[in-house]
């Protein structure tokens, strides 16, 4: 694990690389059991790295106080599950209010990710009091969460410029400036990548817990024991 060069696409306050696997720990989960599955084998031999939340809280924070600074008539939106997560440990996100969004990624090995979003504030047509549309996610992969919730939603925000908060993002691939068409800037915690340049496996231990289907091909792809690796995040779940 080691700092990686500058990627210019995205501002952040650090990063790392890789070639192993990230599990991103936005629930708890016992350090013994951490250590059993760090000892499990790799299907490659390459580490396994767990991100803790509490790395994040603060750098968050920054960078939200920092954007509200900035920009007056800001709205903080939430996008699908994985926004729960900064949303429920900030101070600033819980203050703000701020709106929930539908939005989910559907992705199996071998075939692109599709993606669909939902309205932000549904109720209202035309918004035109907003000057910056900031969303917050936990990471950023392909960009296409943000970049699809922008799509279906640009047009309403008469006004406004849209920023994203993260705590995680792959390597931007994107051709825009920001990393992810339709923003004019993205700022994140922590840029990975493996040391090729290419993307770092990122999964966050509540999807792997509540989505047993992401969780079982997860698994088979990376373990040699898929099933060690499922009957510990399972067992744990049922101590918690």
């Amino acid at each position: 694990m080691k700092n990686q060069q500058k990627y210019p696409s995205f501002s952040y306050k650090r990063s790392l690389t890789t070639d192993g696997r990230i599990i991103l720990l936005d629930e708890p989960l016992a350090q013994e059991v951490q250590n059993d599955l760090k000892s499990l084998k790799t299907a490659d031999g390459q580490e396994l790295l767990f991100l803790e939340d509490s790395q994040f809280v603060t750098d968050t924070e920054a960078i939200l106080a920092g954007v509200l600074r900035e920009n007056d008539n800001a709205l903080l939106v939430f996008p699908g599950n994985g926004s729960n997560y900064p949303r429920k440990l900030s101070h600033i996100c819980q203050e703000s209010g701020g709106a929930s969004v539908y939005a989910k990624r559907f992705w199996e090995p071998g075939i692109d990710p599709v993606v669909t979003a939902g309205i932000i504030l549904p109720d209202i047509f035309l918004i035109t009091n907003i000057k910056t549309v900031v969303v917050v996610d936990d990471v950023i992969s392909s960009g296409l969460t943000m970049q699809k919730l922008h799509q279906n939603n640009a047009w309403r925000f008469t006004r406004a410029k849209w920023v994203g908060v993260s705590w995680v993002a792959q390597i931007p691939q994107m051709k825009a400036k920001s990393g992810v068409n339709g923003y004019e800037r993205i700022t994140v915690v922590c840029v990975v990548g493996k040391t090729n340049g290419a993307r770092v496996p990122i999964n966050s231990i509540s999807t792997l817990r509540q989505d047993r289907e992401i969780a079982t091909s997860y698994a088979e792809r990376h373990f040699r024991r898929p099933d060690v690796f499922l009957r510990l995040i399972s067992a744990e779940l049922c101590q918690a």
